[in-house]
């Protein structure tokens, strides 16, 4: 059996149980609802999103507790328990150990049900129990460290890990990060060789995608962002938006900011072959996509309970809806670990250890007839695996960002029970409305977490049997092979090679440095930045195309600024004030939630991007007064006072959500102002 079936979506993230529309690889060990599903905390899970949690879990799901001092603990001081379960990981081909040391396991029957019954939670894996063992892992020479989940519960479970060298799994950055960013456990590296002090960005660092010679502090916060990680191959951040400003956004090879299509997908593997029809709409401007599909050809089975699916993927959430011949509707709301599929994917080798291979101009079959295309492929490092997508290489594609070429097909690796998959996409077009992302505001929606202590529940839904192994996971897929492939560039291609990743801390330090460079500050400008010593003032300013009206004024007499904003959409709203300029966080807000005759508002505290991060707080010093209301012209105003502290330029952030309900705002949906004496902007 191979290591690591990864579920590497490089391309369209289609996760939908009950979906067959276009196939991410290995996507059956990922989608939430899926008996085959690997735990989060599994290394290769990590490697796939760069360590980086799932967003938007309830308050304090996704902080992982701080590792203790790696030489405060021996290794002997977790050599304790009940004993051990050991089990070879069908997808990595390692041996792992886990002490059973909570409570729990003190009853040898519990412990033995856990290991030998389905607890661990792969499918088809069953463990030994040993009763007052220990693991091996201690004594060996690349002992790596223990990682502790559960500390002092009932469940708690530390497992021993040994560093592989030359395996990325195996590395100490993925398990270290595994341990504490996805399994929400300790890492103690207990006199083994990975300790945090020596963990690596290369895994866990996020690029900005810009051509050369651009400053990250030129972009919006988010803009062009990648995600982290491998996944950083095919995805932005689920926080991120793309813009004219990114990576080779002129490039004929790079697919319009907003587009559609309509689609095809066949699946290839003999046992289960399927064909399916449907259309996607991609916006990466807002980080947002939609894909709906109807089975053709093919069986209803355990990953795919309906012939007719939507898939909505709007940043760091999916929509997974099922529409039932019945005329009844299921819709499942899922947290994503990546944004969507970012335009120009294919033709870079951005992502952590891949490679973009330009293959040449060939013909194929399309729509009938042998079509000139380019094609590329992009290599992905874990399984040895590559994806292949072919251009229109006989009609340019005229679109409102210039001339395009049109994606005409792409093959992905199969994933178990699907096999591999061909997409082909037909009648493209940049124009569509907005309202089809709407089509989830109607339904009824349910939110369903998943988490290991509901694999087994998830398992016996689908009629799966966790202590047995799954038919279908087999390795027959023709893009499973060698991946060490060179680079290899297409020259005719207006497409810029030069390295485009920036760093963000890198940005930042240009950005001081530049700010710092001459030492040039006027007497004038360094007074008016001592807040306290500015005059009264007032200003005003317009956003989002004249949807945002803000006016303030000043009064230096007790340093306070008194401002109103008011949005003509009848969304939430939300005025901060942060300490970075135009970023969202750390930062004190305001938030308005319209209702039909009235508006909630509340103080909040930023802390990050998640909503986990917003927490409300009526007690914030800096805000001693806000009121929030609704116009007779139907605008959501906010009037508050703001102690300023820190002087002038003031930086506001504005966001608007795309509905009354707290949640994502967008690309689009944020922005920034600055407030200040005129002769000091």
């Amino acid at each position: 059996m191979r290591p690591a079936l990864l579920p590497l979506c490089l391309l369209a993230l289609s996760l939908a149980a009950s979906s067959v529309h276009a196939r991410c690889p290995y996507e059956a060990l990922w989608m939430p609802d899926s008996p085959a599903k690997l735990p989060e905390d599994h290394p290769a899970m990590l490697a796939y999103t760069g360590g980086r949690h799932l967003q938007q879990q309830e308050e304090g799901d996704n902080e992982a507790p701080a590792s203790a001092p790696s030489d405060g603990f021996s290794r002997e001081s977790f050599q304790k328990g009940a004993g051990t379960c050991e089990y070879k990981n069908p997808f990595t081909q390692f041996d792992t150990c886990v002490q059973m040391t909570g409570s729990n396991w003190d009853a040898e029957d519990q412990a033995r049900a856990y290991c030998e019954g389905g607890g661990i939670g792969i499918p088809g894996t069953v463990g030994t129990f040993t009763p007052g063992a220990v693991c091996a892992a201690f004594d060996d020479a690349n002992f790596a460290g223990v990682c502790v989940n559960g500390e002092g519960e009932a469940d708690e479970t530390a497992s021993a890990f040994v560093e592989v060298e030359g395996n990325l799994l195996g590395s100490c950055d993925l398990t270290i990060s595994g341990c504490e960013t996805f399994g929400g456990g300790k890492w103690y590296a207990a006199g083994g060789k990975c300790s945090k002090e020596s963990l690596s960005d290369d895994v866990t660092t996020s690029v900005v995608d810009v051509p050369p010679g651009t400053s990250v502090a030129d972009l919006a916060e988010g803009e062009c962002k990648l995600q982290a990680g491998i996944a950083g191959g095919g995805h932005m951040d689920i926080d991120a938006f793309w813009s004219s400003a990114c990576a080779n956004s002129n490039s004929s090879y790079s697919m319009p900011r907003r587009w559609t299509a309509v689609t095809e997908t066949i699946t290839t593997q003999q046992e289960n072959r399927s064909r399916s029809v449907g259309r996607v709409w991609y916006d990466v401007g807002n980080n947002r996509k939609r894909e709906d599909s109807y089975l053709v050809e093919g069986e209803l089975n355990v990953f795919q309970n309906a012939k007719n699916t939507t898939f909505l993927h709007f940043g760091p959430q999916f929509y997974l809806i099922d529409w039932n011949e019945d005329g009844n509707h299921t819709c499942v709301i899922a947290n994503s670990p990546v944004g969507i599929l970012r335009p120009n994917w294919i033709i870079d080798s951005e992502g952590y250890d891949a490679l973009s291979q330009y293959l040449g101009t060939e013909y194929m079959v399309y729509e009938g007839e042998y079509r000139r295309v380019k094609k590329f492929r992009k290599t992905e490092p874990l399984e040895d695996a590559y994806m292949i997508q072919s251009f229109d290489d006989q009609e340019v594609w005229v679109t409102p960002e210039g001339e395009k070429r049109r994606p005409l097909n792409r093959q992905t690796p199969g994933a178990p029970f699907q096999g591999d998959a061909v997409n082909a996409y037909f009648n493209h077009s940049t124009d569509f409305s907005d309202d089809v992302f709407d089509v989830w505001k109607t339904l009824d929606c349910v939110e369903r977490e998943f988490n290991r202590s509901q694999f087994q529940e998830i398992a016996a839904e689908n009629g799966a049997n966790l202590t047995e192994g799954i038919s279908g996971l087999n390795m027959n897929s023709s893009f499973h092979v060698d991946s060490s492939v060179f680079q290899q560039d297409c020259e005719e291609c207006d497409i810029v090679y030069e390295i485009r990743e920036v760093d963000e801390e890198s940005g930042e330090a240009d950005e001081a440095e530049g700010d710092a460079s001459d030492g040039s500050d006027s007497e004038d400008d360094a007074a008016a930045s001592a807040g306290g010593e500015a005059s009264d003032f007032s200003g005003s300013e317009e956003a989002d195309g004249g949807k945002i009206k803000v006016q303030w004024s000043y009064s230096a007499a007790n340093n306070t600024l008194s401002l109103e904003a008011r949005l003509s959409d009848d969304v939430w709203f939300a005025i901060a004030f942060p300490e970075e300029e135009c970023l969202m966080e750390p930062a004190v807000s305001v938030i308005a939630l319209p209702g039909d005759d009235a508006v909630e508002g509340n103080s909040y505290t930023i802390n990050s991007h998640s909503l986990s991060g917003i927490r409300q707080s009526n007690d914030i010093s800096e805000i001693p007064r806000f009121e929030t209301s609704k116009s007779a012209e139907g605008d959501i105003v906010i009037s508050l006072d703001k102690v300023v502290t820190g002087g002038f330029p003031l930086s506001v952030t504005w966001a608007k959500g795309f509905e009354r309900k707290l949640g994502y705002h967008g690309g689009s949906g944020r922005g920034c102002l600055a407030v200040a004496p005129v002769d000091t902007e």
